[in-house]
């Protein structure tokens, strides 16, 4: 037999405790234990998901989930509800322990006592009700006598009527005790002004109101009621802004200004844009952008994150361009990147010097801001920008930004995510590498500090000098560098074919080099020639094997010749005898997809060396550790899936690649396996 609705059972717990629960923990989460979402219908980015009902028999998924609103409804069965309804209907909990599932899914205490503490609950009635009063006093005295100068004060700042009435704008009188009066006659005593945070005590413990000679913005939670207020003085006092200070109603590091009007045009239009300040919100609203929400001048807190990414999945952060601005900003990005998820991020507008969106939408109008807006940069280039702005131009500073890097992208609870920005930042690291060491090869005068672009776009190295060391390569010795001792392993093998198929294809070192730069080589001599390679090809550019064979240095024709085979040969016999499927003219979308997986296999290798490092602190009795065991256990284990299907596709097509050669040479060769 069904349970009755929520509403049916008697209130044990306050509804803003009950919606605290509901906006901590996607709908989805909780649905998603029991149903198999569809894939084809769903767009989980955008909190859209749909599955076959969970209370009905039915083979075409009809069961919504809308995780934006926090609402299921089943078009067979037309079951609906929220989250603590589908806990109780399904489920068959009552509905205290429904609350009790709720409130653990979301890492909150209940409360000491599950009953509604009844006077406090009057008190919470009584806050409201003093901040809708104060409200409409205060609007009231806008639009009376003595708001001219008030008014005059908006519409120098830009502000219409229209956007007055409709944001609720108000004005708080200077002289001390209008509030306290009016309000009394209402019935609101002063315990219940101080509640609402509309009084403070002196000194001398009598009271004083808070707001005077102030237009006042009233400042709303997610649902629209009041929470309370924000005050831009007109009479140069201090502070410039107020706000109301932490009450039971107002806690401004979980609140975001104009979220409740917002709500709709960022949901329709996946887009928001987050300011520092309420003007700042009003004035790109008043412009026509209505998704716009501001974090009421503080820098992002991880609810205000949370909140943001409930409206949109990818805000754009667009904080004032003056110094306070840039570290709120800094501050948001720290924040920011511990909470990264699949689908959800930030972008970063960056503002002229001393400007905010206020000047720029006043100075321009939409167009210039949403120009400006067009601007703005991925979370990934930000943190780059930022970690590489304190310095990377020597080789100290360089390894110590690449050890920030890694430890930020470390910061990520999910391993996923931390695996693809160490990559995104090694991709930008190289970038940044290749782009220092530009220089006079491209400058008749053989001067210029960081060089030019060379043939398709490619940087040319700085100096353009053969042989001349750079990165990590070995420069004190000019020995020959002889091949390695002839291992039966397949490790060595595969890293004598990765060398070689670069050697085969140089300009994949433009998309490959950065990580065949920190691949962690089995044997220290196919490091070296790693790193000559990677030289060669930066001082030639080349297209062809022959080319970037003839820029290498001598002491590396012993290791050429067992990766490639003879110097003089254009075919790499030794290379093709090892990887037998060259022989039937694989494309160079194949072989880039060869290079991909082995260089894959490479870094499986490193990861596997910290794995087994991580596992002996354990043993050690380091705590902290055991962490990072279980992480690298989780990302090792989803790379080798990764790697298993890449294997898998490049298996199936050699297969094709061999069926197809004309040639009836037999292609079966023992390291075939390798793919």
């Amino acid at each position: 037999m069904p349970r009755t609705s929520n509403e049916a059972q008697p209130l044990r717990f306050t509804q803003d405790f009950l919606a605290s629960l509901r906006e901590r923990v996607p709908l989805s989460e909780i649905i998603g234990r029991v149903v198999t979402w569809d894939r084809r219908k769903s767009q989980p980015g955008k909190g859209d998901l749909w599955a076959c009902c969970p209370f009905h028999e039915e083979r075409t998924p009809s069961f919504h989930v809308d995780d934006r609103k926090g609402f299921y409804h089943c078009f067979g069965c037309q079951q609906s509800g929220d989250h603590l309804r589908f806990l109780t209907d399904h489920q068959g909990l009552d509905f205290p322990e429904a609350v009790k599932a709720l409130a653990e899914a979301a890492g909150v205490a209940l409360p000491d006592t599950p009953q509604v503490d009844d006077k406090r609950e009057r008190q919470r009635r009584a806050g409201r009700d003093a901040l809708d009063a104060a409200a409409a006093l205060y609007t009231k005295t806008l639009w009376g006598p003595g708001g001219r100068a008030a008014r005059d004060y908006a519409a120098d700042r830009g502000l219409t009527e229209a956007t007055l009435r409709a944001f609720g704008f108000g004005l708080s009188p200077s002289p001390q005790g209008f509030l306290t009066r009016n309000l009394s006659a209402e019935g609101l005593s002063e315990a219940d002004l101080e509640r609402a945070g509309l009084l403070a005590k002196t000194d001398g413990g009598g009271m004083r109101e808070r707001f005077r000679g102030r237009l006042m913005v009233p400042i709303h939670d997610g649902r629209g009621r009041m929470a309370g207020f924000g005050g831009r003085t007109l009479e140069n006092r201090e502070p410039k802004y107020l706000n109301s200070p932490e009450t039971p109603l107002f806690d401004k590091s979980a609140l975001l200004y104009n979220a409740h009007r917002a709500r709709g045009p960022a949901h329709r239009a996946n887009r928001l844009f987050v300011v520092e300040g309420y003007l700042d919100a009003i004035a790109l609203a008043q412009a026509g952008l209505e998704m716009v929400v501001a974090s009421l001048g503080t820098s992002l807190t991880e609810q205000q994150i949370k909140l943001a990414w409930q409206l949109a999945d990818e805000p754009v952060l667009c904080y004032d361009g003056d110094s306070a601005g840039r570290q709120a900003a800094d501050r948001a990005l720290s924040r920011i990147v511990p909470l990264l998820t699949a689908g959800k991020s930030f972008s970063i507008l960056t503002l002229p010097e001393g400007q905010d969106p206020d000047d720029l939408i006043r100075a321009g109008g939409v167009e210039a801001f949403e120009q400006r807006a067009a601007s703005a940069v991925p979370l990934v280039d930000a943190l780059f920008a930022r970690e590489a702005a304190i310095g990377a131009n020597t080789p100290e500073r360089m390894a110590a930004l690449e050890t920030r890097l890694r430890a930020l992208a470390g910061e990520i609870a999910d391993d996923r995510l931390t695996a693809l920005y160490r990559n995104a930042f090694d991709e930008r690291l190289y970038q940044l590498r290749r782009t220092a060491l530009r220089g006079p090869r491209d400058n008749p005068a053989g001067q210029g500090g960081q060089g030019s672009a060379g043939k398709n776009g490619r940087f040319s190295p700085k100096g353009g000098r053969r042989g001349a060391p750079q990165n990590d390569m070995p420069a004190a010795s000019t020995a020959p560098l002889s091949a390695p001792a002839d291992v039966s392993n397949a490790l060595m093998e595969l890293e004598r074919i990765v060398l070689g198929l670069f050697i085969l294809r140089p300009t994949l070192l433009d998309m490959h080099g950065e990580r065949l730069y920190g691949a962690r080589f089995l044997s220290s001599v196919h490091q070296t020639f790693a790193a000559m390679l990677l030289e060669a090809y930066g001082a030639t550019l080349c297209d062809e094997s022959a080319t970037l064979i003839s820029a290498l240095p001598e002491r590396a024709r012993m290791c050429l010749n067992e990766v490639w085979g003879d110097a003089g040969d254009g075919r790499g016999k030794r290379l093709i005898n090892r990887f037998s499927i060259l022989s039937s003219n694989p494309s160079d979308r194949f072989i880039g997809q060869c290079i991909d997986v082995f260089l894959l296999k490479l870094q499986m290798r490193g990861h596997e060396a910290e794995l087994a490092a991580a596992s002996d602190a354990v043993d050690d009795g380091n705590e902290a550790a055991e962490s990072r065991l279980i992480s690298l256990s989780m990302a090792i284990g989803e790379q080798r899936r990764i790697l298993e299907d890449a294997e898998r596709a490049l298996t199936d097509e050699a297969a094709q690649l061999r069926r197809r050669a004309a040639s009836g040479e037999d292609m079966t060769r023992p390291h075939d396996s390798l793919l």
